[in-house]
């Protein structure tokens, strides 16, 4: 029986972003050869080339601490050797697939996402001269974008994951409400969802983010009546931030709004509720169903 899971579903290829990276800074850099891969383990795997002549590099397994690219993941910072074969600052472990392609000067840049290492892109030249700062510096800012789209896909499978385990120890049905601190819960994953899809680059995951914070919203709302207040999406944002407790101030600062336009939201809100206080009006969203 298949052990794939919802969120290995949901997750785009990490290695597919990585080598559309090195595709753009192919174009960027006017490096001869970029390749790279994701860490597994201790272990990097390369698994994206550009301008390779050979199969010398292909899944070639970088073990850490080991060349270039295995001191790079342990010490998390970029490293490059100008004359790779007489360094003495590396071990020479993999000088056959370098000498393959014909690699005299290297950079490896590694991918950190939260303190570990998740990936690692090269780029190299034939001739035994330094690879500039401003080269080095496109690199590094590749590194840092692709490190901000594993970043969200891992919060992504997070969520997914609270999704699965909430929806099946919790049913609701026929009026019953789900708990409190579940309903918290939920409204806070849809609120970082809205937030991290807003930041995404790729638009294939934007739409995904978007489809699992319409599910959490279900979840949260199945089994209750339908609403008589009608909320904009901003509205239900914003108050979705109320029921976390956020104060105006902090709100506006999430949403980048004006501290007055948050202030004119929660009006509307009470008004359309038909409530005197923030906490009624959460009390009465959820008797309705506009929050989980």
């Amino acid at each position: 029986m298949s052990t794939t899971n919802r969120a290995d579903l949901l997750r785009p290829s990490d290695v597919d972003t990585l080598r559309a990276e090195l595709r753009s800074l192919k174009l960027s850099t006017g490096l001869p050869i970029l390749f790279g891969g994701t860490v597994h383990g201790a272990d990097l795997v390369l698994s994206g080339y550009v301008g390779t002549r050979g199969r010398f590099l292909r899944n070639l397994v970088i073990s850490s601490e080991r060349g270039l690219g295995g001191r790079a993941i342990a010490e998390q910072r970029p490293r490059s050797v100008a004359d790779y074969f007489a360094s003495r600052h590396i071990t020479h472990d993999y000088d056959r697939p370098v000498g393959g392609e014909g690699i005299e000067s290297l950079l490896a840049v590694p991918v950190v996402v939260r303190g570990r290492t998740r990936a690692a892109m090269y780029g190299g030249l034939r001739t035994p001269l330094p690879i500039g700062d401003t080269v080095t510096e496109q690199l590094v800012q590749s590194a840092r974008a692709l490190a901000r789209e594993i970043e969200i896909r891992d919060e992504v499978d997070r969520r997914v994951t609270l999704l699965d385990n909430v929806g099946a120890c919790v049913q609701v049905g026929n009026g019953e409400r789900l708990p409190l601190t579940v309903s918290d819960t939920i409204t806070e994953s849809y609120l970082e969802l809205r937030e991290l899809a807003a930041g995404a680059d790729d638009p294939e995951l934007e739409s995904r983010l978007k489809a699992i914070e319409d599910k959490l919203r279900a979840l949260g709302s199945s089994g209750s009546r339908v609403p008589t207040a009608h909320l904009t999406p901003r509205e239900q944002e914003v108050l979705g931030y109320v029921a976390l407790g956020c104060r105006n101030a902090e709100i506006a600062e999430r949403l980048a709004l004006s501290l007055e336009t948050v202030k004119s939201y929660v009006r509307n809100i009470l008004a359309k509720l038909e409530v005197h206080s923030r906490h009624e009006a959460v009390v009465e969203a959820r008797r309705q169903g506009v929050l989980p």
